[in-house]
């Protein structure tokens, strides 16, 4: 079985290597962000993984060649990959649903899209397969497991369908809004779907997204919320020093920022030459 599950890691299909940038799938080291939130994907590629008592939650396979990397993480914090009952698709993009297929294989988990995405996300998986999908959710719509609960938002733009995630984590008697971001990122223009009415998409997305009581974030890039200087600050922490990830005021700068290299790439001339690999970010 063993040897099997090897051969189907090795043998990758044509999608899942197609504009794989450098460096992405590396894996980074696993760690709890907050309560029952832990870090699991690879040095750019976000997942997380939700411990509950009736089993898990994962969000986002990334690759399939990310997967193994996501269940390394996941057994180094000391959790089983086969614990994973939920998996939860940010959007229809192959660096985040691309290991939908491999996941659900080893573990059976429920594999939750949202209905917006969910004809874009078929087209990701090994060739002679089927993506799975068992689940489709719309705006507000919530996954619970074990007394977690999470809410889907949709942010459309950088896919028709982005959905966001919320949910309440816990601290030291304190509960914190946490808020996992699909992506703002709207800068590269010639690698998006580029559908009818995604400019407007885009700007209605970052309105909304100011709207959020957001306390902690993270997104699905690691990137994007500068992951590793975070960690760092997480490894340093001490007694009563705040947790690195609660950061309203790194969020209301990463939407302006956004919002303003999405308007200047509306602006800039158009670029000749460019293919349209589909990679996130």
């Amino acid at each position: 079985m063993r040897k099997l599950w090897l051969s189907a890691v090795i043998a990758l299909s044509s999608f899942t290597a197609f504009s794989q940038p450098n460096g992405w799938n590396d894996p980074f080291p696993p760690h709890k962000v907050m309560d029952n939130m832990y870090y699991v994907g690879t040095k750019e590629l976000a997942s997380f993984l939700f411990v509950t008592p009736q089993g898990n939650i994962l969000m986002n396979s990334d690759y399939e060649s990310s997967v193994p990397v996501i269940k390394a993480s996941v057994e180094k914090l000391g959790f089983k990959f086969s614990d994973i009952k939920i998996l939860i698709a940010g959007h229809a993009h192959p660096d985040h649903v691309g290991g939908d297929n491999l996941v659900k294989e080893l573990t059976g988990a429920q594999v939750v899209v949202g209905r917006v995405d969910e004809a874009k996300t078929k087209d990701f998986h090994p060739e002679g397969k089927q993506h799975p999908i068992d689940r489709l959710v719309d705006d507000g719509d919530t996954v619970t497991l074990g007394g977690t609960t999470l809410t889907a938002h949709i942010m459309p733009g950088h896919t028709r369908g982005c959905l966001a995630w919320s949910t309440n984590l816990k601290e030291n008697g304190k509960t914190y809004y946490a808020f996992i971001e699909c992506s703002l990122n709207g800068q590269f223009l010639q690698s998006l779907d580029n559908y009818p009415g995604m400019v407007d998409d885009f700007r209605a997305t970052y309105k909304k997204a100011r709207t959020f009581p957001v306390e902690l974030w993270v997104s699905s890039h690691a990137s994007f919320y500068n992951m590793a200087a975070k960690y760092e600050k997480l490894q340093k922490r001490g007694p009563g020093d705040p947790n690195p990830f609660v950061d309203p005021e790194g969020y209301k700068a990463h939407v302006d920022q956004y919002e303003k290299s999405f308007e200047a790439a509306l602006a800039a001339p158009p670029r000749q030459g460019k293919g349209k690999g589909k990679q996130d970010k």
